[in-house]
């Protein structure tokens, strides 16, 4: 059976507060989040799934579910967990989904008065890693605070470190422990709620792993979440391992249209003995690049990057953030605010000839406008040294069906281009992708549906999906596309 991880169930079913009893925190931090978890056959033959959930900590015996039927290729489907029988009111864990054939997941997070619904990939076994980087750590800063879920990928138990590094700084600020946490189980660290960490607090996190009691380096994967403090602000994003001299941001912004939408990404050199400097390439098509830095980090340490610190109001693009000196490497997570959106996104280290996206849809206008229903933006980008070409996305709905591929040509080394639903010409007579059923209205009653990015050759792309509200329930939040083996 193939594998597929989940770092952080994160509060599903919950009707209890994720942060401690008594917690002066409101808005969402605090709020009691739901989940879904979306997930994409990305295989040949239809595939049989079937999930374990466990506490957090792993205490009590796991839950087991199977969905009835396969799911066919290229398909997309979702299981809301709080309707899994034997998983109650204030469940906390993790989770594991294995299938016999290759299987990728988005896991969508939701809760009552909050429009923004946090968005963060499934892991496969390949990513657990001894060493895990989480770009930004907020308690109090920014009017935003954050926990995260660490999750043991080893078939027996792990001890668990976790180093807080103030922002610029290369000695850990605060350092916390999770000892004999059991196989599949997920320990969460909330900054909000560590008092060893001062108010405010604006930094990092190195997550390390050893099999329990012992020396030997253990893998773990993780998910973040990085909720607001005095309003409904909600965004998520995967810890990780992957670093390297350049990342690739396929989403650059500075004040773009009447929405004001803006960038900044979190920067964190990923050594923990060697110092960094690096410059961030911002690429506008048809425009001159536009270059910010050279900035230096301590090992350890990270840097945020404005959008508008360079970009003239009123740009879109991507960007490269490059190694300029130094032997340390990068990590770097792109938020975008604006219009509703509070949005994070991974940056790219590698890329793909093929990327899937679980969850895509596209509301018509009168669902949309109101905030009852999304739709989805694709933003995909060329992070290889040469150009890819024959650029296409094909969008195929719950059953298989690939109902449009939207040709997208060449994009050039570092350059992006756009998709959409709508402009592929993949929606229904409702106007929709990705909903089924309803009335007149054409509210839908049930769901799934994604894209899968193709390129010919050895093409490297990346790509984020930006879930988007329209302007009754303004909100938006992104997701990373996910590399698949060919």
């Amino acid at each position: 059976m193939k594998g597929k991880l989940f770092g952080a169930i994160a509060a599903a079913a919950l009707l209890g507060s994720i942060v401690p009893t008594g917690s002066a925190q409101a808005a969402a931090y605090g709020t009691n989040f739901q989940v879904s978890i979306t997930y994409q056959n990305v295989g040949s033959a239809p595939a049989t799934v079937s999930f374990d959930f466990f506490n957090e900590g792993g205490s009590g015996a796991p839950v087991s579910f199977t969905p009835t039927g396969t799911l066919a290729p290229g398909a997309s489907t979702s299981l809301a967990v709080g309707s899994v029988t034997g998983i109650g009111a204030g469940f906390k864990g993790s989770a594991v989904l294995s299938a016999d054939q290759p299987v990728v997941a988005t896991i969508v997070q939701f809760a009552n008065g909050i429009a923004t619904r946090p968005l963060s990939n499934g892991f496969s076994s390949a990513d657990g890693s001894a060493q895990q980087l989480v770009a930004t750590v907020l308690k109090n800063r920014f009017n935003y605070s954050t926990y995260f879920s660490v999750q043991n990928v080893e078939a027996q138990a792990v001890d668990v470190t976790v180093k807080f590094f103030a922002a610029g700084q290369s000695t850990p600020t605060y350092t916390a422990t999770a000892n004999n946490l059991p196989a599949n189980a997920a320990k969460y660290f909330d900054a909000g709620a560590i008092a060893q960490l001062p108010s405010p607090f604006d930094g990092s996190a190195v997550v390390e792993a050893k099999l329990a009691g012992t020396s030997t380096a253990a893998k773990t994967v993780i998910t973040v979440n990085e909720l607001q403090t005095n309003g409904n602000g909600a965004k998520s994003f995967e810890g990780t391992s992957k670093n390297g001299a350049t990342v690739y941001m396929a989403s650059a912004l500075c004040k773009f249209t009447a929405a004001q939408y803006t960038h900044a990404y979190a920067v964190q050199n990923a050594s923990s003995t060697d110092s960094v400097s690096f410059k961030v390439t911002y690429k506008r098509t048809g425009q001159p690049d536009i270059v910010d830095g050279p900035f230096t980090l301590a090992a350890g340490a990270k840097r945020s990057v404005l959008g508008c610190d360079k970009l003239p109001a009123n740009s879109t693009g991507s960007a490269v953030i490059e190694r300029t000196g130094g032997t340390g490497t990068l990590v770097a997570v792109g938020k975008v605010d604006g219009g509703g959106v509070t949005s994070a996104f991974l940056g790219a280290t590698t890329g793909a000839a093929k990327l899937a996206l679980p969850y895509i849809r596209w509301a018509n206008d009168t669902n949309y406008n109101s905030g009852a229903r999304q739709r989805a933006f694709i933003a995909i980008q060329n992070i290889g040294s040469s150009d890819a070409t024959n650029v296409r996305v094909q969008y195929i709905d719950r059953n298989g069906t690939v109902l449009a591929t939207q040709n997208l040509g060449t994009i050039a080394p570092g350059a992006k281009k756009n998709s959409d639903a709508n402009s592929a010409g993949a929606l229904d007579a409702c106007g929709r992708f990705g909903e089924y059923g309803g009335g007149a209205n054409c509210l839908g009653t049930a769901f799934g549906g994604g894209a899968i990015v193709l390129a010919d050759g050895n093409a490297q792309l990346t790509a984020v999906a930006r879930i988007q509200n329209g302007t009754g329930a303004p909100a938006g939040e992104d997701f990373n596309g996910i590399a698949v083996g060919q």
